[in-house]
């Protein structure tokens, strides 16, 4: 999963934001399928995906399901996010790379192998700062510690509610 937090969703920035965080990192797909948004359907981005030739496919309108495992993904992140932003939800942007980082490292039950494997095809290299409990600082100063603390906060929160998650999706599942 790759999430942008950009300031705006005019097709300029979103298309801006594809190219600098996608296309240049990952490199270019053949396919690229995206909803009915105004800043996907827009000739900016039309020409966005032209230039390296990407075939751009829009999802089935008013239809979530045709795109079932990225909303799904959305969901999860937004409850990844949902424990962590202030009670104003003004610094939601900062945890973005730290929820991100946690699903890509995260076993889902249906593949049994992370997203960050499938994509690298090898196992992330998890910071040593999640292997063991986090120390206690009161030196507001050090931002090493913040950031340990802060990522191992998000990977156990995340892992549990993740866990949690599937069960309720299985339950739902085995009903239908």
């Amino acid at each position: 999963m790759v999430a942008i937090s950009i300031g705006q969703q005019d097709a300029e920035t979103v298309a801006r934001a594809f190219v600098a965080n996608i296309v240049l990192k990952y490199g270019t797909s053949r396919i690229l399928q995206t909803d009915q948004g105004a800043n996907f359907t827009s000739e900016v981005f039309r020409n966005t995906c032209k230039i390296p030739k990407i075939k751009k496919i829009p999802s089935i309108a008013f239809h979530p399901q045709s795109q079932g495992s990225i909303e799904r993904s959305q969901c999860v992140l937004a409850e990844y996010l949902r424990h962590y932003v202030n009670k104003d939800q003004t610094n939601w942007d900062e945890w973005v790379p730290f929820a991100t980082y946690v699903y890509n490292t995260t076993v889902p039950a249906a593949t049994g192998f992370t997203p960050f494997e499938l994509l690298f095809r090898r196992p992330s290299t998890l910071p040593s700062a999640l292997k063991k409990p986090p120390e206690t600082q009161y030196n507001y100063d050090d931002y090493v510690s913040e950031l340990r603390s802060r990522m191992q906060t998000v990977h156990h929160h995340a892992h549990r509610n993740l866990i949690a998650s599937k069960g309720k999706s299985k339950e739902h599942y085995d009903k239908t």
